[in-house]
């Protein structure tokens, strides 16, 4: 009804061309010699942020209008699926919906100008209602009319919107958004759901800034995301479910400190392809997550690190035979290690990194963990562990290069012998109860050689265990 009021009043109306200023750039619109007889009884779709201008209420229509026919229909289609940017939300000059809408239709610098309705029309769209959801002119590097944009565009540009700043594309459809370097972008603001537009999207990194909210539903549609980065943001539970089993491609997660509180997202681990998840320094509580080989058979890296989980390790983890590093620090858990700890899957086992320090844990080390030969660092201080180091950790475990024990309850003699091929650069032994006598091969480890890396770090406690001279200073350690 609305294209057909503005045929008729063009109709018999006697127009001109009038050329006026907005934005920057000159924007032809029609208007009448006279003023018409008779009043309209359509009312005026343009908001008073915008000029009245054909592009605007034509990408309101194509937005919202399912009679409104475009030469793309396809494409058109597939975003009026969504659900999103509705009429009330475009009209409002103050939304990221409404001020994208006026920037794609009347102020975008691309040359030439876009047909209403292509896929790079709609694509323009939906990344400025990411810009403007997210606090774009804020951002400290690459926001419209920025100086500074050492990679890439700045966004907003006339330039290709593949090459905006953190931006990739994938057959012409955005694929990528990397804003989370060292410092992050000052990215402010909750996702947009017509984001969820791209099916191509493999990528979202935005580590270090100021994302807000909850991960929307329709992330779900991300089936080929493989890397979402969102370390040091304020995204909170609940994750829905919807989003996660859409995830069949995912190999990267972080969310390490966020403020993600409550018992651990379980559907977390139903991810098939995932290789790590990073999802430390948050408040999570509950028991440890159930992964296991046959929901997780490619899980490498684990760090659940400063949460408030509670109970034991269960084995299931350590059957999965890509499975590479674990750190539970700073949490609850109590019980022994399991005893699976270092299972040989016929090749070796690929464990490097264990670390459980600063929990409950008791018990004595399995003797499983004698065979993984590639474990590199393994840290089990401020626990209640018992019984004796075996006197051959160092030749089993030729690789090691941290070995941390303190503040346990572990006793017997120190081991004597550091194979002469050893890594290890941290030994930390003090708060236990080991009695005898550092031998010289570890003491004389200190010593720097110019062909391998050799011990930087010795402590223990010295009125326990006699120290050599050239180890021990003064005091109650030996540093």
């Amino acid at each position: 009804m609305l294209r057909a009021s503005i045929l008729a009043v063009i109709a018999i109306a006697i127009v001109v061309p009038t050329v006026i200023v907005t934005g920057g750039r000159e924007v032809e619109v029609f208007v009448t010699e006279e003023p018409s007889a008779s009043p309209t009884n359509v009312p005026s779709l343009m908001p008073s942020f915008a000029p009245s201008s054909n592009a605007f209420q034509q990408t309101i229509s194509l937005l919202t209008d399912e009679s409104f026919s475009a030469e793309n229909s396809d494409v058109v289609s597939l975003f009026r699926e969504l659900g999103v940017s509705t009429m009330e939300q475009l009209l409002d000059g103050s939304t990221p919906q409404g001020k994208a809408a006026n920037w794609v239709a009347n102020e975008d610098p691309i040359s030439p100008p876009l047909e209403i309705g292509s896929q790079k029309y709609i694509q323009r769209y939906i990344m400025a209602v990411f810009y403007y959801a997210m606090d774009g002119p804020n951002w400290m590097t690459c926001s419209e009319g920025g100086s500074v944009c050492n990679n890439g565009s700045p966004w907003l540009s006339g330039d290709n919107e593949c090459d905006w700043f953190g931006s990739k594309c994938v057959n012409g459809e955005l694929s990528q958004v990397s804003q989370g370097g060292f410092q992050g972008n000052n990215i402010f603001g909750t996702f947009p759901e017509e984001i969820c537009y791209f099916t191509e999207m493999s990528t979202i990194v935005l580590n270090n800034n100021k994302v807000q909210g909850t991960i929307p539903p329709c992330f779900g549609r991300f089936s080929k995301l493989g890397i979402l980065g969102l370390t040091s943001n304020s995204i909170d539970l609940p994750f829905p479910d919807e989003a996660i089993e859409g995830w069949t491609n995912l190999k990267l997660l972080l969310l390490a400190e966020n403020l993600l509180e409550g018992p651990f997202p379980q559907s977390l681990t139903k991810l098939p392809a995932l290789e790590e998840l990073q999802i430390d320094s948050n408040s999570l509580t509950g028991t440890f997550p159930a992964f296991n080989r046959d929901d997780t058979p490619k899980l490498k890296v684990l760090f659940l690190e400063l949460n408030g989980l509670t109970g034991s390790i269960p084995s299931d983890i350590f059957d999965i035979e890509t499975f590479e590093h674990l750190n539970i620090t700073g949490n609850s858990f109590n019980g022994s290690l399991p005893a699976n700890i270092g299972q040989d899957f016929g090749d070796g086992n690929p464990l490097q990194v264990l670390d459980v320090g600063m929990n409950d844990l008791t018990g004595e080390i399995p003797e499983s963990i004698y065979n993984a030969s590639n474990l590199a660092n393994l840290v089990l201080s401020s626990n209640n562990f018992t019984g004796q180091i075996r006197p051959d950790i160092f030749t089993s475990l030729f690789l090691l290069n941290s070995l941390v024990l303190d503040n346990n309850q572990f006793s017997g003699p120190v081991p004597e012998t550091l194979f002469f091929k050893s890594q290890l650069n941290v030994l930390t032994l003090q708060g236990n109860n080991f009695v005898g006598f550092i031998s010289n091969s570890i003491c004389d480890a200190k010593e720097v050689s110019s062909k391998q890396l050799r011990l930087q770090s010795l402590t223990l406690d010295c009125e326990e265990v006699t120290c050599d001279s050239s180890c021990c200073e003064e005091g109650t350690e030996c540093v």
